[in-house]
This record gives C-alpha cells, structure tokens and sequence, in this order.
C-alpha cells in the first residue's frame, strides 16, 4: 500500500516540471539515478513496485516525496498574482480568454530534455516558469527536436566533438495534444509546394502548457519531411527555413486546432517570424493588405536578443520565394510584399529580424544598453528596454534558499521586503554559500581532470565559446595568472566550462587553444578545471557554488547575459565586463566592473581587480575565519540582483510595457477562420 501510494505521488511529480522548483529536484534526480535513465517520467515506468521500494526503502524518502507532493498540490492550488491583480485591470481580464501565447525555438526547462542549446531557451524556460508561477495566462510553443541539440566530447587534442541522443517524447513525459473530442491534434503546414504535416506534443510547467510540434510522424512520407525538426540549430540554410516556417505557421495553427485564440503572439527572437505572415493571411479576409498588416502588429511583440549576425537569420530571397512564394500567393500576400516585409535595405537578403520588427507592434531589447545599439544595427525600428531577469526558485541553491525561507520568508511573494538580506549574519551567509561551494567542486572533481580544493577561492567562466566572449582573456598574462593560482595561503582556483556552436570552428580553437595551454603548466593544471557538456544541471551546480563569476564579453556585443543575475542570488560577486545588464550597475561595494574597452586594457583590469582588489579581500579574515566585508559585498550583490533582475520584476514589464498597451488598442471580435495551405 504504502509502495502504491508512493508510485501514484511520483506519477504527480514526473507529470509537471514545477515540482523541480517546489523543492523536488532531489527527489527526481534520485529516481533518475536509480533507474539509470536520463529522464524521471522514463525512470518511473521502468521501475517495477519491487525496485521503487528497494529505491525508496528509507522511511525518511518517503516522507520527502510526500512533502514535496503537498508542496506541488498546494502550489497549485494558491491565489496568484493574477488572481489578485486581475479583479482591478479590465485588460487583464482579456487574456483570461485570450491567453499570451510564447515562441521560441528552444526551451530550456530541465536538462533530461535537450531541446535549448543556451542562455535564449534557458530565459524562455524562466519566463514559462514565472507565467505559472504568477499564475498569467500563458502557452509556450516551440518544436520537438528528437536528436535534441548535441553533447560535447573532447578529444585527446582537447578538441570539441559532438553526438546526439534520440528522444522519445513519451519517455520524456510528453503527451500527444488532443482536440475537444479527444483526438490527437495534428497540423498543416505550407513547405515549399507540398504540405508537411505536425504532431502536437503537450509538457506541463507548473500552470503553463508547452505545445512542442514534431514533423516526424508517419503521415510525412518523405525522409527530408520527417527530419524538419530533428534537431536543433542543425543542417544548412535549407533546413533552417523549414524549421522556422513549422514553428511560425504552424505554431499558429496548432493554436487554432487547440481552441485557443491568443491576444498577444510574443516571439522570443525572430526564428518565429513568419507566424505574421500566417495573422496577416487570416486578417486578409475583407481586408486590405495595411489593414490586415496593422490588426497583425496589434497583436504581435518581438524580443530581439542579439546584434551578432550569427543570431539573426538571413535567408536568400531565392529560397524563401521557394519555400513560401506559393502560400504568399495564395493567401493574398504576394512575393513583391512578402520581399518587402524583411527587406533590410544593408543587402538583398531576407532578414528574419527585420521581418519580425515589421510584424510587431512592441518590439523589445534585453537590456538598456541593447536598446541603444539596436538602432544602429536597425534604422527606424522602436525598441523598449527590458532587462532580462531569471527564476529565483530554480537557480537558488538549497542552503541559500533556506537563508531566504528564515530572512525573507515573503521573498516568493508579490513584494518581498529585500532589505531584510542585511539582516544575515556574516557568518550564516558564509557558510550557506561554503556548503554550496564545497557541493559544486565536489561534482567538479567526479568530472575528472583536476582535483579542487573545496575550501578554495573559486572563480567561474561558464557560457557559450564564441570569440566575443573571450574566455581567452583570464589567460592573456600566463605569468601573473600562475602567480594568482600558486598562492599557498591564499589558493585561488578556477572552473571553466561552456560549448562552442558545432559550425563555429573558431570557437571550438579558442576551447582547445585554452585548455591545451592550462594543460602545459603543472600549476594550472592542478588549478584549472573544465566541466565538459555544459547543461542546465551543470549551469545549477556552477551558479550556486561559484565565489566569483567571470564574465568577458566584448563591449558591447553582450545583449543582456543572465549567468551572473543566476550566480548572485546565491552571492557570487561579479567581476564582470560592464556589458548587457552590467552597464545598469554602480558596482562600486557590490563587485567589480571591466570597463570594456579592448583586450589588453581588459586584461590589465581583470587582473588588478584579482590580485588587488578580489583575492585580499576574500582572505582578509577575522579571528572566527569570517571575511566581514566579503559578506557585505555578498549582500550588496543578492539586493542587486534579487531585487532588480528576477524574471518576476522582467515578466511584469513585459506585461506593462509590452502587452497590455497593444490587448488595450485591440478591437474585441471573433478570431478569425485559419488560412488555408
């Protein structure tokens, strides 16, 4: 009876991701381990009643999983901010109906479903979180990658390699969506001069559902069909278009299919674009073409998140008139104005981005300083800042999150009393943050390589490996780096981790190049630690155990970053490049900012903010071991960014500035019938 019941509480648990969050990630990652399988729903089925109680034989995990089965149920079931706010806002009041609906092409939500290659499906994993969490009316839709995006392998030249697994949805705990009458919903999707057709697979994030589309299903006859969404970010321009058309029309379709009418389409990045093209087609009806145009923008916002080229597609003309010159014919659209709509006026390519700007009626930067170099990257466009922020609840590490439960028991709620961080004890603080340290390292050294010492000073570089982000740049002076790390009473050590894009071939040798030189040197080598296959759980370990983070972009090609808002709310200081949503900090008695001028001037600051500011400090302990004015700076950077960059505080405005002025401006009708392919 009591092995039933268990069973029926974990099927609740693997059945919603919010009980990651709701204090159930030990919980899961011990089924995880215990059946040997990446994913809990797949663990789950895979143990019979016999394994599950061998597995959970200790009345104390019993009771754990019940706890956090009552922590789910009853998050579930609480008030919420919308709840609250919604009786004073008649706009509010309209998403009730009509709900946000969220695209993106990547999600990262929990690292057993590879589906986000890095910090853009990661903030999109938060911002499905945080809508729960304030209980908002809200969908997310993106595509189902069942070879996910790659794991890295490195070489005995150091060099990246990749491979990908094969996902089941099932296993993963998707279930097919389905109609009112039950049936699986599957939809038509306009490719080329055929129609491709996708499933519709359903995760659900606490009170948010994530609709993913999967074009491998047996109705696709063709091989090429099939593998539209294998994989994420993979193939060639070709196989790109393809994917980005699945996910904009048929992301819309799979909305109608499921009865949902949404009055606000929000596009993370411009993969999504060609969804307007899809509301134009359905406002065409009895339109004209401005006029369908302008209903569209009414209901359409745009996040950009990158100025880098490589983030923003470039189709050539000649393959999006292919791929979609006949549904732009046939929907009333036509070539010349379906040109026109993503003409960039710097080349005679279609530009996602600019295609998504004249789409939107919103259009936001990540940050502030983003909002100042999109212009110039994008003459005539409008952008409001919102700086990004991240999902407290899921980037807390146990120990400081316990800090907060006794300090700032309201720090979950509609206004928590921040200030009330001063009021912890120096000597708390420490040694939270130390127990989290010594866990990071801990899974550090079973990775393998060099062995850290868990009571060290330990500073943080995780992130992708492109060429501006610099990785090189904590090396650029070998000498005073050996100096920095061989200090035997004062040890400082350093983790390294991230992947470079499988095409970035000059990421990959910046990698190779930099952990074949900390191999060289028998002091970094014994000091420098790289985490290979970085993930969610990885980014978790490293974010709450970190000392210090690293962060050194070149300025000001950061549009926002959110690793270091991720690392502070469990007090890591910054010394960072004040780029992205460093430029909005005074980091005077919080942390250290690189002014972001060039490599060397970055590199002689970086280095005299180690050896004279960052590492004396640190050790500049009282007789009870406690560095006091190390523990302010600790607070200083939790007020920061606790109370300034929390994807509460982002997805408010994104809800203020953004999505109610154009639900306000919005004519109450029907939705329109969908196009046709």
């Amino acid at each position: 009876m009591a092995e039933s019941k268990t069973r029926e509480q974990l099927q609740v648990l693997v059945a919603n991701v919010a009980s990651l969050w709701n204090g159930g990630r030990d919980v899961l990652d011990q089924l995880i381990q215990g059946a040997g399988i990446a994913s809990p729903a797949a663990a789950l089925a895979a143990l019979d009643d016999d394994a599950l109680e061998a597995l959970f034989s200790d009345p104390d995990d019993r009771h754990r999983i019940a706890e956090v089965f009552g922590r789910l149920t009853r998050y579930l079931a609480s008030p919420t901010w919308f709840d609250r706010s919604v009786r004073s806002d008649a706009r509010l009041a309209r998403l009730e109906a009509c709900p946000v609906a969220y695209f993106c092409a990547e999600f990262g939500i929990a690292s057993w479903l590879p589906i986000y290659s890095g910090g853009l499906g990661v903030l999109a994993g938060d911002m499905l979180k945080e809508a729960s969490d304030m209980g908002l009316p809200f969908v997310g839709l993106g595509l189902f990658y069942r070879r996910g995006f790659f794991h890295q392998k490195l070489d005995e030249s150091r060099y990246q390699t990749e491979y990908n697994d094969t996902l089941d949805p099932e296993d993963l705990g998707l279930e097919r969506a389905v109609d009112d009458t039950g049936k699986p919903i599957a939809v038509s999707v306009p490719v080329a001069d055929r129609v491709v057709r996708a499933a519709v697979w359903k995760l659900q994030v606490g009170r948010v559902s994530l609709f993913l589309l999967d074009t491998d299903t047996p109705e696709n006859e063709r091989p090429e069909d099939r593998e539209i969404t294998a994989s994420l970010y993979g193939g060639d321009a070709e196989t790109r278009i393809r994917q980005e058309v699945v996910l904009g029309i048929g992301g819309v379709r799979a909305l109608h299919a499921l009865g949902l009418s949404p009055s606000i389409y929000s596009m993370n990045e411009g993969h999504a674009a060609f969804l307007g093209l899809e509301l134009i087609a359905d406002h065409l009806r009895g339109n004209s073409f401005q006029s369908a145009l302008s209903q569209t923008q009414q209901q359409v916002v745009y996040t950009n998140h990158t100025v880098v080229p490589a983030g923003n597609d470039v189709f050539p003309r000649d393959l999006v008139l292919r791929y979609l010159g006949p549904y732009a014919e046939s929907n009333g659209i036509g070539r010349d104005r379906l040109m026109d709509l993503a003409a960039s006026g710097h080349d005679s390519g279609f530009s996602m981005a600019v295609l998504a700007f004249h789409m939107s009626g919103k259009a936001n930067a990540v940050s502030q300083l983003h909002a100042q170099v999109i212009p110039r990257e994008w003459p005539g466009f409008q952008v409001e800042a919102v700086t990004n922020g991240v999902h407290m609840p899921t980037w807390l590490g146990p120990a400081v999150q316990s800090l907060l439960d006794r300090y700032v028991p309201d720090w979950r709620g509609d206004s928590p009393n921040w200030d009330a961080i001063h009021s912890i004890p120096d000597a708390e603080l420490q040694a939270a943050h130390a127990s989290q340290r010594r866990a990071m390292v801990a899974r550090v050294n079973r990775s393998g390589g060099a062995q850290l010492d868990p009571d060290a000073l330990t500073l943080v570089w995780a992130r992708r490996f492109a060429e501006y982000k610099r990785a090189f740049l904590l090396a650029s002076d070998r000498e005073r780096l050996v100096r920095l790390l061989n200090d035997h009473d004062r040890p400082v050590q350093v983790v390294i981790s991230g992947k470079a894009h499988p095409r970035d071939e000059g990421g990959k040798a910046i990698l190779r190049e930099l952990l074949q030189g900390f191999s060289s040197d028998p002091v970094l080598a014994s000091r420098v630690a790289f985490v290979e296959d970085y993930d969610l759980d990885v980014a978790w370990s490293l974010t709450t155990g970190a000392d210090v983070w690293l962060n050194t972009p070149r300025k000001p090609l950061e549009a926002s970053g959110t690793s270091g808002m991720k690392a502070g709310d469990n007090g890591a200081v910054q010394l960072t490049v004040t780029d992205g949503w460093a430029a909005e900090v005074d980091w005077w008695g919080v942390g250290w900012g690189i002014d972001g001028c060039d490599d060397h001037a970055d590199s002689l600051q970086l280095y005299e903010f180690l050896e004279n500011g960052i590492v004396p400090r640190y050790y500049d302990l009282s007789a009870e071991g406690i560095s006091h004015e190390w523990a302010t700076m600790m607070r200083n950077t939790m007020v920061v960014t606790l109370t300034r960059y929390s994807s509460r505080r982002m997805l408010l405005d994104y809800v203020q500035k953004l999505y109610l002025p154009l639900v306000e401006d919005q004519p109450v009708a029907p939705e329109p019938e969908p196009s046709t392919p």
